[in-house]
């Protein structure tokens, strides 16, 4: 089980009380990858966003590098929350620690606190507007 204190490191969790925090660490698992390991394929379904914790990926669509995303960020959440294909794969740039949250944990938590739902909704939007510019 990851501990709470993990989980509120993480900017998206850091404003939940100390009750919240538990609850949401019951459902949060930990992913190490190597160089070049992938995260996320492009076109798959998806069944968890990933937090990364350590490390760095880069994002890539069609062969094409989009992003580079390190500590703090979170990836996956587009296709996870639309309920649609991933659009880009995800792959370890260097060595990587980070928290997954399946779809069927995110459904969980979010029925039971909304407000981190409408915040993911949020991030996912800030994210459609800025992949539109790529």
């Amino acid at each position: 089980m990851i501990e709470a204190e993990r989980v509120q490191a993480i900017p998206l969790f850091g404003d939940l009380d100390a009750y919240d925090l538990a609850h949401v660490a019951r459902w949060i698992e930990e992913v190490r990858a190597a160089p070049g390991d992938l995260l996320i394929e492009q076109g798959t379904m998806p069944y968890e966003l990933f937090i990364i914790e350590e490390g760095s990926v880069d994002v890539v669509r069609d062969d094409e590098p989009l992003a580079t995303l390190g500590a703090g960020d979170v990836v996956g959440e587009i296709a996870l929350m639309a309920q649609r294909r991933r659009m880009a794969s995800v792959v370890a740039r260097s060595d990587v620690r980070a928290l997954a949250l399946s779809v069927e944990a995110l459904q969980e938590i979010t029925a039971e606190m909304p407000e981190l739902g409408g915040e993911l909704r949020n991030m996912m939007d800030r994210r459609r507007a800025e992949n539109a510019g790529n």
